[in-house]
């Protein structure tokens, strides 16, 4: 028998599919706006990829559907992705296609997600794209871990909950490829397991598996004078299964601009091959002084990278959530929110507008009251993460349900 909370959540589902004011009556937050919750689609590209996708990957004409998913704090700990990933992966139309991209942040000396573990030997330190007095060859995830020691080791783990199973059949470790500088990287496998490897141009090498592991551990070696250093961007597990993949990438404090300092963005997520990402940006942009207009650009410009790495990818920003600055209510937010849909309509992205959906002005004192939130009135608890996850969950899905009813018509 399936647990409660999983019987509840298909129940909230179905209530969704037949009107969004059943969702709401069913759920027991009266300040959260649900007949908002919903994807925002202007005239033109927006979700149709996206959704496209969707429909060929239930009907068996399409294997993976990869989405990409880039933020902040609020996405580098991954509970509110970590829920909608769950959810997508979970449900039976779908299905799992393996844990996609990830950072080691535990190397990087950050918090890193509870869904997978990292162990190392050996020193390792980590970059941050969003200091301003440190240069490194960034990736897609804004962030390296770097070690000087070709004896250490790293050992990946994304099976720490029995809930989840991701057998991995194939490993791309993202680094500065052509640096002379960087040690030589391998795998610690069973000979009899590895089938191939690949050194690609995007900025990878790429490990294949004839059955799959459970675990990976990066070794290395130094075969030149000059290799004295490996800068890790990011590692993407993956596997032969049909399914949704669902990859997520935040750090600390990021705002739009952090992400341009990122040589490699475009060719990793080139890499990935999305079908649709997620821009999750904002809070800090509209923390401390507040242009709104160099906001607008920025996400003008984050658009044209991302078209130009996946030009048929679905765009869908989330707009930043109510929360507080200086000790009041934060009034840049709405503003962030407002040139959001600006770039929408411009350039034909999509939104979903969380602002909106929990409620407003002034609404994260009520989240915060009912333990969704923390007192910092800026971010979310583990339990109001998810309950955005699922929120996001539920609008990715009525909006596919659309997509689906107006190609049957």
């Amino acid at each position: 028998m399936k647990p409660l909370a999983q019987i509840t959540r298909w129940i909230l589902l179905a209530a969704l599919w037949l009107g969004g004011a059943a969702l709401a009556k069913a759920q027991p937050y009266g300040f959260i706006n649900y007949p908002q919750n919903q994807i925002y689609q202007p005239e033109g590209r927006s979700m149709g990829q996206f959704f496209g996708a969707l429909r060929e990957l239930e009907t068996g004409r399409k294997r993976k559907v990869n989405i990409v998913h880039i933020g902040d704090s609020h996405i580098q700990a991954d509970h509110f992705s970590g829920r909608l990933r769950q959810l997508l992966q979970d449900y039976p139309k779908f299905g799992n296609g393996g844990r996609g991209f990830l950072f080691p942040y535990t190397a990087a000396n950050t918090n890193n997600p509870d869904n997978y573990s990292v162990t190392y030997t050996g020193i390792w330190e980590g970059a941050k794209s969003i200091k301003k007095s440190v240069y490194s060859r960034w990736g897609l995830a804004a962030v390296n871990a770097i070690t000087r020691d070709p004896r250490s080791t790293i050992t990946i783990n994304p099976n720490r909950h029995d809930s989840v199973v991701y057998g991995i059949t194939k490993v791309k470790i993202f680094y500065p490829v052509f640096d002379k500088s960087s040690f030589n990287v391998s795998l610690v496998v069973n000979p009899r397991d590895l089938v191939s490897s690949y050194l690609s141009r995007e900025g990878f090498i790429e490990y294949e598996f004839s059955r799959p592991q459970d675990r990976i551990t990066l070794q290395f070696s130094r075969s030149d004078y000059r290799q004295n250093q490996f800068i890790l961007q990011g590692i993407s597990l993956e596997n032969e299964d049909a399914g949704i993949v669902y990859s997520a990438v935040g750090i600390n404090g990021a705002e739009v601009n952090t992400y341009f300092r990122c040589e490699d963005f475009e060719r990793h997520l080139r890499a990935l091959k999305p079908d649709l990402v997620v821009v999750s940006l904002g809070t800090n942009d509209a923390h401390g002084h507040f242009d709104s207009e160099l906001f607008k650009s920025n996400c003008r410009f984050m658009v044209s990278q991302v078209r130009r790495a996946a030009p048929k990818a679905s765009v869908l920003f989330t707009t930043p959530g109510d929360d507080y600055l200086y000790g009041r209510h934060n009034a840049n937010i709405p503003q962030a929110r407002a040139r959001l849909y600006e770039v929408a309509d411009e350039l034909g992205t999509g939104i979903w507008d969380f602002f909106e959906v929990m409620g407003g002005p002034k609404s994260i004192n009520s989240w915060v009251g009912s333990s969704l939130a923390h007192t910092d009135r800026v971010h979310l608890s583990i339990r109001g993460y998810r309950l955005q996850g699922e929120l996001f969950f539920d609008a990715l899905m009525l909006g596919y349900k659309r997509y689906v009813d107006s190609k049957r018509q």
